[in-house]
């Protein structure tokens, strides 16, 4: 006789945000048991903690009836507090759960099992909905802004959890069914880049190279954008700013390289505004490239965000103009706050400072959620905040980064490169090293000509510093960071300069303290390197237009006004932002597809029962045996009573094999343990990390010879 088991789902799921660690191996086990034997006895060996304390499920034995396992519970002073009925009456045996105000869960399961009326017994364990899988991006730990586990990053240790909730948020998520484009109005796109190439939005009606304007839009060869400078479809980032913030915003997802993007499913518009220079954006062509995003909106281009990671300090009318016809054609607008660390709210910072119904407004935030030193704030200015401090992200390859450190005896200090810096050879620079204060001309002393410069940061822009130990003389020049962890610097603009690196502040200061000493600099270029650290509001704006393709993936009929709503309702409050930026918080991207945060994504209760929050996670409007949460995780609907995870056998003819089915949905990964006596528990793996092959996953598994009773665990994998 074959039965089938399914276990309920408990009525107090954990909640991901508790501060309970996950399991590394099995996140989310939602049960069934399949027996093809007679005989079943209580569980055993079960973690401590993953279950609620004083209660079983029971299966009582066929013969009793209702009543009868009520009797059974009251002489052993429980209370039957649940029977799941259509599951007795299927299995023609009570099936429920007890509960006991005066046993711990180890002592009821051993009263259980020694009581004849009950057929199995087991925990009333935890469950709680399934995060994404940590993506096999190499540099994932690296993005604190994603998941952050107090990990160093630049020398720097983080907050737990200070971070934008992106595993949890993409383990709510709906499939993508359509394309997300985000337009980046920046220094361009390397369209060579391995981990943005799968991502560059393609212009259907344009055939590239032709030097014809293929789609009749007004551009020649616009394939996945324009260059609105030099009037070209050939595209080249010839500043790294634009590759880095569009890897932020999209770079692709568990393909085994770099980094990963908030929406790593997302499409990139590359929209090209540097001037010849290659130091500043173009208002003219600034508002071209929007113009161009909107146009291709109107032509049937699912553009959702653009991403301006740019200011100054003029306001243009026209620029106004063209932003607003953006969001009339339903595109959010999101702007960096500025890198002055100026009050918005009394210095204006343009485009951030316009205020339209379609912007956001994104000031930075650390590894421990406190607002940057550098980042622009304003408490009725600036909307919210995204981290925006030690963010790796991707580097164009025609411009690699470089290997870059410190050497002073035995000490092999890790360094930065500030950005425009002088090169040096792989063996470097080595001379003797000097203390030169905050950099100031009389800081140097005449001993530096010739050798190294050591420049505590404070007061001074880089490029000042730099250009001090130039005149002194200096053939290099270090400079420590004045709080904890290393930084990411810039000199403002390319130039003839000093090879210039920076340490963090505890290398810096045991440098100090070691001098007189010989060092050596190293900057040297190294082609492997194509990902880089940045600091700036910069950095944290591709962050929220990411989180707008994000919400526009899981709720698409929702317009600029709620899209923007839904982000700003559902930040995490932070205590340093409080007065800061209007929202009070940081970036949550979680709280953006389960405002209500009771497990449930709002596309799925919209879905389902016609309202985007406010289901009950517990219960079970089709009597099927399985809570709403239980449905949600198995991909199955919970308004279908036919609609449930349920394991079948079927005998292989002739042999001593068994063939196992189950309805299986997209995205979903299954492990398959077997057991011959369930005292025992489950000691054999059947197969794990079975994705799902919807709508019907088959395995064939060998009975173990010799067993009186065979059974079988199907369970979630994360």
């Amino acid at each position: 006789m074959v039965h089938e088991i399914r276990e309920s789902m408990s009525p107090h799921p954990r909640r991901a945000q508790c501060p309970r660690p996950r399991k590394k191996q099995i996140a989310v086990s939602w049960l069934v048991m399949l027996m093809l034997a007679t005989g079943i006895s209580a569980q055993a060996g079960l973690p401590p903690g993953d279950y609620v304390e004083g209660e079983a499920l029971v299966r009582f034995n066929p013969a009793k009836t209702l009543s009868g396992a009520q009797e059974v519970a009251a002489r052993h002073g429980l209370t039957l507090a649940r029977r799941f009925g259509w599951l007795s009456e299927h299995e023609g045996q009570v099936i429920g759960l007890v509960r006991s105000t005066t046993l711990s869960t180890a002592a009821l399961l051993a009263e259980l099992k020694a009581e004849p009326a009950v057929a199995f017994a087991e925990p009333n364990f935890f469950r709680s909905p399934d995060d994404l899988r940590p993506p096999n991006d190499p540099k994932f730990d690296l993005l604190y802004g994603l998941r952050n586990t107090g990990q160093a990053i630049n020398g720097l240790n983080g907050t737990p959890n200070a971070d934008i909730s992106f595993l949890k948020a993409w383990g709510l998520a709906v499939s993508a069914t359509n394309e997300i484009v985000v337009a980046v109005i920046d220094s361009g796109i390397d369209p060579t880049h391995p981990d943005l190439v799968n991502n560059l939005w393609t212009n259907p009606g344009e055939i590239p190279s032709n030097s014809l304007d293929d789609d009749g839009n007004g551009y020649v060869d616009d394939v996945h954008g324009y260059d609105f400078v030099y009037g070209t479809g050939a595209l080249v980032d010839t500043n790294m700013h634009g590759t880095h913030v569009a890897g932020t915003i999209a770079a692709t997802g568990n393909n085994g390289l770099g980094v990963i993007g908030v929406d790593f499913q997302a499409h990139l518009m590359a929209l090209k505004v540097l001037d010849p220079n290659g130091s500043n954006f173009v208002t003219s062509a600034v508002i071209e490239a929007i113009q161009y995003a909107t146009m291709m909106k109107t032509r049937g281009v699912n553009v959702v965000a653009i991403n301006a990671s740019y200011g100054g300090a003029s306001y243009s009318s026209i620029e106004v103009s063209a932003m607003q016809a953006a969001g009339n054609a339903g595109i959010v607008f999101c702007a960096a706050a500025g890198n002055s660390t100026n009050n918005n709210d009394v210095t204006s910072h343009y485009p951030a400072s316009y205020r339209l119904p379609n912007m956001i407004v994104v000031a930075a935030t650390d590894q421990n959620d406190t607002l940057a030193n550098f980042s622009d704030y304003g408490a009725t200015t600036v909307d919210l905040a995204a981290p925006g401090v030690n963010i790796l992200s991707c580097r164009p390859t025609n411009e690699p980064g470089y290997n870059t450190s410190v050497q002073q005896g035995t000490n092999n200090f890790s360094a930065n490169q500030l950005t425009y810096g002088g090169t040096t050879s792989l063996s470097g620079i080595t001379r003797a090293i000097y203390y030169c204060g905050l950099g100031y001309p009389t800081n140097f002393p005449t001993a530096v000509s010739n050798n190294i410069a050591l420049i505590q940061r404070g007061t001074l822009f880089f490029s000042d510093k730099v250009t001090n130990a130039k005149a002194a003389g200096a053939v290099a020049a270090i400079v420590f960071n004045n709080v904890a962890g290393n930084f990411n610097g810039t000199l403002t603009t390319p130039g003839n300069w000093l090879p210039a690196v920076s340490l963090s502040q505890s290398d810096g200061l045991a440098l100090s303290n070691a001098l007189p000493a010989i060092g050596t600099v190293v900057n040297a270029l190294d082609p492997a390197q194509i990902y880089q650290y940045l600091d700036g509001t910069s950095m944290a704006t591709p962050h929220v237009s990411g989180a707008v393709a994000f919400a526009a993936m899981n709720f698409p009929a929702e317009t600029v006004a709620q899209r923007i709503q839904r982000i700003l309702a559902n930040v995490t409050p932070v205590p340093a932002l409080a007065g800061k930026v209007v929202t009070g918080g940081r970036l949550n991207l979680a709280r953006i597809v389960d405002t209500d945060q009771n497990g449930l994504p709002d596309w799925w209760e919209l879905q389902y029962f016609g309202h985007l929050m406010g289901t009950d996670p517990s219960a079970d409007p089709d009597r099927d045996g399985a809570s709403n949460l239980a449905e949600f995780l198995a991909g199955t609907v919970p308004t279908n009573f036919n609609s449930a995870l349920r394991l079948s056998a079927l005998p292989v003819p002739g042999t001593n094999r068994v063939t196992l089915h189950w309805p299986s949905a997209p995205g979903r990964y299954y492990r398959l343990l077997r057991g011959t006596n369930l005292a025992n528990g489950f000691g054999t793996l059947v197969q794990t990390n079975l994705s799902a092959t919807p709508p019907i996953n088959s395995i064939t598994n060998t009975l173990p010879a010799g067993a009186s009773g065979t059974f079988y665990r199907l369970q979630l994998e994360p």
